[in-house]
């Protein structure tokens, strides 16, 4: 995100997959701290000091830290808001974290098992980043790509118009319409209650994915210029006509390249775990205080009720 950030592939890869660093539900500091945000031909060091809370340094390092862990919830904020926010919330741990040493907080039960969960998940997170930057490499890059996007079937798309109407009996009257030889946009403007009504029906053209699953199967088993059986979803009762199916284009590495890297990240990190766990020796303790041998894969967090 920031200047001195030059981030390899496995760290953003790291960073975009589901099952690494991204923890958010971090709230905004409730006044960003008016400090620029580095210039795009700037780069300072990730040790240069920003701020300082009673003599206690805050870098650029510290924001980057922040960024990690709270960046998920300043999703469309600029960037140089983004840093004044982090900047801001960082002060803000700062000034409590002090006062907290001073009353000797750490010292309770609570905050001791807290400050260990930290540790540990620290801990984790930095070695899961160099554990997985050997795996995300521009060669299993590229390989992925291969797999997955050039040498798999080109996904399809749909061009159709629909009549959305409440009940099944007033979709068989729309078939009746249909079959008297009115066409179909004419039908789906003086029937659909749908907001394509008043062009006719037409939806454009959608992936399957983009549309509710009973309205995409019916849809992408048709062929070009049929109509189909009343189809009910959520929405009501649907009359679909099918007017074109495309390939759609696939998208060149370079265009693909985050949503590839965020697969392959998944992917590693879900082989990379389960090897991990298998030479662990992992125990679940059951609600009742026995001990449960679990299946590492599948933990059994509770016993199951009697």
């Amino acid at each position: 995100m920031f200047a001195f950030r030059t981030i390899p592939v496995a760290l953003a890869a790291s960073a975009l997959s589901v099952s690494l660093l991204l923890s958010g539900g971090h709230a905004m500091a409730a006044e960003p701290a008016a400090v620029p945000a580095p210039g795009a031909g700037q780069a300072p060091e990730p040790t240069d000091v920003i701020a300082k809370v009673n003599g206690s340094p805050i870098t650029y390092a510290d924001v980057a830290l922040a960024d990690e862990e709270m960046g998920s919830s300043l999703q469309g904020v600029s960037e140089k808001m983004r840093f004044q926010y982090l900047l801001s919330a960082l002060i803000d741990r700062k000034v409590v974290a002090e006062t907290a040493r001073k009353k000797h907080v750490a010292d309770d039960p609570g905050a001791k098992r807290r400050i260990e969960y930290a540790k540990e998940k620290a801990l984790r997170d930095f070695y899961w980043l160099q554990l997985m930057q050997d795996r995300i490499t521009e060669k299993a890059i590229e390989a992925y790509y291969q797999k997955n996007i050039a040498d798999a079937p080109a996904q399809q798309e749909a061009h159709a118009e629909h009549i959305l109407v409440p009940s099944k009996e007033e979709a068989q009257k729309v078939e009746a319409e249909l079959k008297s030889g009115k066409s179909f946009k004419d039908v789906a403007k003086e029937f659909s209650k749908g907001p394509s009504a008043g062009n006719g029906g037409d939806l454009g053209w959608f992936k399957k994915g983009d549309v509710v699953p009973a309205f995409g199967d019916a849809v992408f088993k048709m062929k070009p210029g049929e109509v189909s059986d009343p189809v009910k979803t959520q929405f009501g009762w649907h009359v679909i006509k099918l007017l074109e199916m495309r390939d759609v284009k696939k998208p060149t590495l370079k265009e693909a390249r985050q949503d590839v890297i965020r697969g392959l990240a998944q992917e590693e990190g879900q082989k990379l775990m389960k090897e991990m766990r298998a030479k662990a020796d992992i125990e679940i303790v059951g609600a009742n205080g026995g001990e449960v041998r679990a299946n590492p894969s599948q933990p059994q967090i509770v016993p199951d009720a009697p």
